[in-house]
């Protein structure tokens, strides 16, 4: 009978002794280690799987603007330069015929950023402006005015819809900030938001005659 209950109480010479046994302790510790080990796997997921969430949005928004930065461009047509009296050698403005390339989306020609030079000046920030007064414009400005549009996606009575898309022609009107006499290399560049730059180079007529409207490209 006492041998069956070994490891518990044991009495000799009128002692009562308890027996210790480590086991238990053992079992114990390791059961925590192992919660702790537990708890440590699952926070390490939980942060894992919200890295992984943040990546895939990233990654998703990224791809995105790649995909627009390789579809949207803007195709320049024709150049013109006007003048007002026959006799300058100079442009009084220049007129920028464009329209979106086949297969690209939609763009805001209201974020457009317009550059111009010559052989020694270069001005880089003409902006957008809502106004079609030729005689309130500056040469950091330029406004549009809409060719064609089927869908009305253009509004020029407004700040906001000023996007062009497939089928879209536009003539980008400004105030050359810079001279642009006869036999000058002209660079003009075209940014919008999104896509490539559009540029063009050419050199002016080496007579503008007694047309008040001079093809400066092509």
């Amino acid at each position: 009978m006492f041998e069956l209950l070994e490891g518990c109480i044991m009495k000799a010479n009128n002692k009562i002794s308890m027996r210790t046994d480590t086991h238990a302790q053992v079992g114990i510790g390791t059961l925590i280690i192992f919660i702790a080990m537990v708890l440590v796997a699952a926070t390490a997921a939980s942060i894992l799987i919200q890295t992984s969430g943040v990546l895939q949005q990233k990654a998703q928004s990224t791809g995105r603007e790649a995909i627009q930065n390789v579809g949207s461009n803007v195709e320049v047509m024709q150049i013109i330069g006007s003048r007002s009296d026959t006799n300058s050698n100079d442009f009084d403005y220049v007129n920028i015929t464009m329209k979106v390339m086949a297969g690209a989306g939609a763009i805001d020609v209201g974020e457009f950023i317009l550059a111009l030079q010559n052989q020694s000046e270069r001005l880089d920030t003409i902006k957008y402006v809502n106004d079609t007064a030729s005689a309130s414009l500056t040469s950091t400005q330029f406004y549009v005015v809409v060719l064609r549009d089927e869908d009305n996606s253009f509004n020029a009575s407004s700040d906001t819809v000023t996007s062009i898309n497939s089928g879209d022609i536009v003539n980008l009107v400004l105030k050359p900030g810079v001279n642009l006499p006869a036999r000058e290399p002209v660079r003009i560049e075209i940014m919008p938001e999104y896509g490539s730059t559009a540029i063009k180079e050419f050199i002016t007529p080496s007579t503008y005659g007694v047309k008040t409207n001079v093809v400066l490209f092509p």
